[in-house]
């Protein structure tokens, strides 16, 4: 069959790593919505656990931050890890996940280095602000609409 497909000028595509991997990632509907609802609990668990230690701002940070990573990840479940990755560096988004991702290895660094409790507070608020926008980003206009509330909010 090789030999007939040479011979009328069809030649196959040697595959590329890219395919390679895309191949590897492929789940069926059901695998996608269980990887997903699992990441994404996980994440909603850590998220609480870490409300549970508010008072102590790097166990908080560590959960926040851990619980953030898996919802991000729990996405990639629904619409492929390099499909997301992919949306992420789009022109309108790619400074917001930029951010996002910064203000999350900021945090866990924070609170790996033993640094001060301030620090830890600082990064956590900019992280969620990160998240805010990173959210708002794939609403349309919703970043223009944050920006309007939180000039409101700031004006008053």
């Amino acid at each position: 069959m090789d030999g007939f497909k040479r011979l009328i000028g069809v030649e196959e595509k040697e595959p590329t790593l890219m395919d390679q991997i895309n191949d590897q990632f492929s789940l069926s509907i059901r695998q996608r919505a269980i990887g997903f609802v699992v990441c994404c609990g996980l994440g909603l668990l850590l998220d609480f656990l870490g409300f549970l230690f508010f008072l102590s701002p790097t166990t908080f940070a560590l959960f926040y931050t851990l619980g953030n990573i898996l919802a991000i990840v729990s996405t990639g479940f629904v619409v492929g890890p390099f499909k997301q990755l992919k949306n992420m560096m789009k022109p309108t988004r790619i400074f917001c996940a930029l951010v996002f991702v910064s203000s999350m290895v900021l945090t866990l660094v924070a609170v790996f280095k033993g640094w001060p409790v301030i620090v830890v507070i600082i990064f956590i608020i900019f992280q969620f602000c990160a998240l805010l926008y990173y959210c708002f980003s794939y609403i349309p206009y919703g970043r223009q609409c944050l920006r309007g509330i939180c000039g409101n909010l700031v004006a008053v």
